[in-house]
């Protein structure tokens, strides 16, 4: 039965997607881990950030210690999440995957050195600040969930930690775009197809993935036919 609370009805949502993703086998989330990877790295989005953002898999979570590694040997910039407060959350830079310890409830976290926080690129200009275009290609963030739907909804752990990081970003004069996130980053949602529901519970705050990538399906626009460059 679905609530008229919107917090019970996205509560009952996680429970729901989580349940599904629990009763993964091992070989069944290695399997789709690796689709999801290979789907993900394929996309001009990956290949042509020069800086990511990428949660540390935790537990059941679709796994990313493989992409870390990846990116570090492709000469990417790779930042992680650190809880810093209540729904606070910051990026730092890492250059080796074992830079990664137990932080927040047991989550691989990055050390909090200042000079390793990821800040977006950003030039001045006359009556604002702009994101700077000059030849660099927009950084990625990939996202974790506990439900997705086809419509992009995301529910994230119930913190708003993702929510409120992309949306300090935003009140940046200047940078923010019609889906409420900085021009410069783009938002990639990685989930299991068995996370998929029908349609979620989604409020003004929740920002949406501007893709989803699944062991089976990639979720959101396609490049127009015969539009020259691949949009993603």
């Amino acid at each position: 039965m679905r609530s008229n609370d919107p917090e019970a009805e996205k509560g009952r949502q996680r429970r729901e997607a989580l349940e599904r993703r629990r009763r993964l086998t091992p070989q069944e989330r290695e399997r789709a881990g690796g689709q999801i990877l290979s789907a993900l790295c394929g996309l001009a989005a990956y290949r042509e950030a020069g800086r990511l953002l990428v949660y540390a898999s935790f537990g059941d979570e679709v796994p990313t210690r493989e992409l870390i590694g990846r990116a570090l040997l492709e000469g990417k910039e790779v930042y992680c999440p650190r809880v810093e407060g209540k729904g606070i959350m910051s990026f730092y830079r890492i250059r080796k995957p074992d830079e990664l310890t137990p932080g927040f409830r047991g989550i691989p976290e990055p050390p909090a050195e200042e000079a390793r926080r990821y800040r977006p690129a950003v030039r001045e200009v006359s009556g604002g600040v702009l994101p700077d275009r000059c030849g660099r290609s927009p950084d990625l963030i990939v996202m974790p969930g506990t439900a997705f739907d086809r419509s992009l909804g995301r529910l994230g752990y119930g913190g708003g930690f993702y929510d409120r990081f992309l949306q300090t970003l935003t009140e940046k004069k200047g940078t923010e775009t019609e889906a409420g996130a900085p021009a410069e980053l783009r938002r990639i949602a990685v989930c299991f197809s068995c996370q998929l529901l029908e349609r979620l519970c989604q409020e003004e705050t929740d920002i949406r993935p501007e893709l989803i990538v699944t062991e089976e399906e990639i979720i959101g626009p396609l490049p127009a036919k015969n539009a020259g460059k691949q949009a993603w």
